[in-house]
């Protein structure tokens, strides 16, 4: 194995320690040297439990609806990552002065009773999209147009 393909493993088992000490012993996780990523294969009875603590970990949880609004610099460096099925997510947090920026990838399989999940380092962080809700609609900018 290539020193560089080792330290990018090194990098992102230290940068996933938290997540997976969250997620806890009940998933085995293996190193995918192609994809650069920490991979578990889980059946369906860990899916509620690991979906919480995903949705803790992370600052960012994309579906196929909320990717549309991924910030820009996110969705270029993910490419085809971003063209999600119904079931398919995405977390992520930008980078801290503590750690890298990070990515769980979440895969059911196609019978529904396994998933895949990945964590990887990402290329380059991103700045945080603006809270959704705190932007007025499209009826309620139109009204304060005419009142």
């Amino acid at each position: 194995m290539d020193v560089n393909v080792l330290q990018i493993e090194d990098k992102t088992k230290t940068a996933s320690e938290q997540v997976i000490g969250a997620i806890g012993d009940g998933h085995k996780w293996q190193w995918e040297e192609n994809r650069n990523a920490l991979l578990s294969e889980f059946a369906r009875d860990k899916i509620d439990h690991t979906l919480a603590i995903l949705a803790e970990q992370f600052e960012h949880k994309w579906d196929k609806k909320s990717v549309k609004a991924m910030p820009k610099e996110l969705k270029s460096q993910l490419g085809e990552l971003t063209k999600l099925s119904k079931e398919q997510l995405l977390f992520s947090s930008p980078a801290s002065s503590s750690h890298p920026a990070l990515l769980a990838i979440w895969w059911p399989w196609g019978h529904g009773a396994t998933v895949s999940l990945r964590l990887l380092i990402l290329e380059s962080s991103y700045r945080a999209p603006e809270p959704f809700e705190n932007k007025d609609s499209f009826f309620t900018i139109i009204k304060k147009l005419f009142s």
